[in-house]
């Protein structure tokens, strides 16, 4: 019995090794397929922390901050050398931007920042997802991407029939999007606002300045589908520029109504995405 039991052992860990070793090779080739981030993940949180993990990894040239809209937008793992997509799907740019704020997140030289979801963090507590940036576990996913969020079975199951149906789109084709203006300094009169309006405006505000100051260039932008005038979708990131000293563009304003389409009428579909990103870097020059 103690010699089959000693015989056992060794065999036993040996096949255990073996058996991990082969799930973490099958997991980093699926990973390098999907170009080591998840479109899409069984929830909002996991799609979200996927997002950040991979988009802060390394040193990005170009930082996109915003809600799920932002996030459909392609990045240096689709092509788009430098640019990393920090987008949270239900969320918001305020939530990145206050753990850049508070050095959790790194920045980068160059911030676009998506305006449509900016009213979401009106009156808003700490999310879910604010307080994981901060964990240790979330640090490790940066640095260990077998460990991060993107590494998950179901976040790549999500992600590769996601793109089965919508497709992808990268950096190859070389379309833009024929605007008619371009970004520029907000004028004219500051829009009334609400008094939790107006403490997220001030928050946000000191935030922009302090990275301004820190040599960052910052673009609030209105993605398409854009959002209707006097609406606090489209009144908070204007104000916010105007307060901030900020160039502010309505990207969706500026293109034709049939110019993009859209998965679900809120989503740009791959490829719009695609020429929506390049446009956004025609204008700032990157």
């Amino acid at each position: 019995m103690a010699s089959f039991t000693s015989s056992f052992r060794p065999a036993y860990w040996l096949t255990l090794v073996l058996a991990l070793a082969a799930c973490f090779g099958a997991q980093t080739a699926v990973l390098r397929l999907t170009g080591g981030r998840t479109t899409k993940s069984e929830s909002n949180f996991f799609s979200s922390v996927a997002r950040l993990q991979s988009g802060i990894r390394g040193t990005p040239r170009v930082m996109l901050l915003g809600s799920s809209i932002t996030g459909r937008l392609p990045d240096r793992n689709r092509g788009f050398e430098g640019v990393g997509n920090l987008g949270c799907d239900g969320g918001s740019a305020a939530e990145v931007l206050r753990a850049m704020d508070r050095g959790t997140i790194p920045h980068a030289p160059q911030l676009i920042v998506e305006g449509n979801t900016l009213y979401r963090a009106v009156g808003a507590g700490e999310t879910e997802l604010a307080a994981a940036i901060g964990k240790h576990w979330f640090r490790t996913g940066v640095e260990v991407p077998n460990l991060s969020a993107a590494g998950r079975p179901s976040s790549v199951a999500y992600t590769l029939l996601m793109e089965r149906r919508m497709g992808t789109a990268g950096a190859g084709s070389s379309d833009v999007l024929a605007t008619t203006s371009r970004p520029a300094p907000v004028s004219g009169a500051a829009a009334p606002v609400s008094d939790a309006e107006n403490a997220l405006l001030e928050e946000l505000t000191g935030i922009l300045r302090r990275l301004s100051a820190a040599g960052t260039e910052v673009l609030i932008v209105m993605l398409p589908p854009g959002a209707k005038a006097g609406t606090p979708n489209r009144v908070l990131p204007e104000e916010l520029a105007r307060r901030a000293g900020l160039p502010f563009w309505d990207l969706a304003a500026a293109i034709p109504p049939d110019a993009v389409r859209f998965t679900d009428g809120v989503h740009m579909d791959p490829p719009s995405a695609a020429a929506a990103l390049r446009t956004l870097l025609d204008a700032t020059g990157d």
